[in-house]
C-alpha cells in the first residue's frame, strides 16, 4: 500500500520524481523503486515522508489514501456545489467536464508507459561496483541484461551495488546509471566509480589541497585516503 499512496500524495502535490527526491534527499531512482514496490524506505525516511504529506505512519502502509481522500472531496465539492446559484453551478459543471476531457486525453498517451511496464526495456549491467570494501570491475564486459521499467537518465554504462556503505542514497543491488569520465574535470562532493588499485568503489569524492579521499554516506564505513603511491582512476559519475 505503501507505494500506491506514495504515488498518489506525490502526484496529488504537483511533485514530479525529481523533485521529491530532491526533498527527501534520495535519488530519482530510489524514488522509482518506492512507487514500483520494489523497496519500502526505513523507519526515519517514512517518517519524514509521512510528515511532508501531513498523513499518519499507519495510514500511509496500510489505508488506500486515494479513496479515502477522494470520497471526502467528493462530498465537500457536492455540499459547496448546492450553495451555490444554478449559474454558478453551471460554471463548475463546465469546468469539471473540460477536466474529464483532458484526462481522458491523458489515459490514452499514458497507454505508452502502461505497455512499457508489461514489456519492460531490457537494461544492460555492465559489472558490479563495491559499496563497501572494494571489488574487482573487469575490463571486459562480463554483465547481463536484465528487465527494467524505471527512468533511466543520459548515461554510458549501469552497473549494480554490492554493500551498504552508500545508504541511504544506495542499497545494495540497486542499479546505478553512470557517465563516463574521460579527461573530465571531477568535483568534490559528487558520487563517482573509482578504481583504486584494481578495485572499483562507488563513493563521493572528497578532494582537498593535501590529497583525495572516498566518503561512505553510510558512517560506519571509514573514509578511504588515496595515497601518492595509489593506482587510483575516475571511471566515471553516478548520474543522480
Amino acid at each position: 500500500m505503501f507505494s500506491k499512496n506514495l504515488k498518489y500524495l506525490r502526484i496529488q502535490r504537483g511533485y514530479d520524481q525529481q523533485s521529491f527526491a530532491e526533498m527527501v534527499h534520495r535519488s530519482v531512482s530510489t524514488v522509482s523503486e518506492w512507487e514500483s514496490g520494489k523497496y519500502t524506505p526505513k523507519a526515519g525516511v517514512l517518517a519524514d515522508i509521512a510528515a511532508i504529506f501531513g498523513v499518519k505512519i499507519d495510514d500511509m502502509m496500510t489505508t488506500d489514501l486515494s479513496k479515502s481522500m477522494n470520497e471526502r472531496l467528493i462530498k465537500q465539492t457536492v455540499s459547496t456545489m448546492r450553495r451555490l446559484h444554478p449559474a454558478r453551478q453551471e460554471k463548475v459543471y463546465n469546468y469539471a467536464d473540460d477536466q474529464l476531457k483532458e484526462q481522458q486525453n491523458e489515459n490514452m498517451i499514458s497507454l505508452d508507459d502502461e505497455r512499457q511496464k508489461r514489456h519492460p526495456m531490457l537494461l544492460h549491467i555492465a559489472g558490479t561496483v563495491s559499496a563497501g570494501t572494494g571489488e574487482y570491475l573487469p575490463d571486459d564486459d562480463t554483465g547481463d541484461d536484465i528487465p527494467f521499467s524505471g527512468p533511466v537518465p543520459d548515461y554510458d554504462f549501469a552497473l549494480r551495488v554490492n554493500g551498504d556503505s552508500m545508504e541511504p542514497m544506495f542499497e545494495d543491488g540497486q542499479i546505478i546509471f553512470v557517465k563516463k569520465c574521460d579527461d573530465c574535470d571531477v568535483h568534490s562532493g559528487q558520487i563517482v566509480i573509482a578504481d583504486l588499485n584494481g578495485e572499483a568503489f562507488v563513493k563521493k569524492i572528497d578532494i582537498q589541497p593535501d590529497g583525495v579521499r572516498l566518503i561512505s554516506l553510510n558512517p560506519k564505513y571509514k573514509p578511504i585516503l588515496v595515497e601518492s603511491f595509489d593506482d587510483f582512476a575516475i571511471q566515471g559519475i553516478v548520474m543522480l
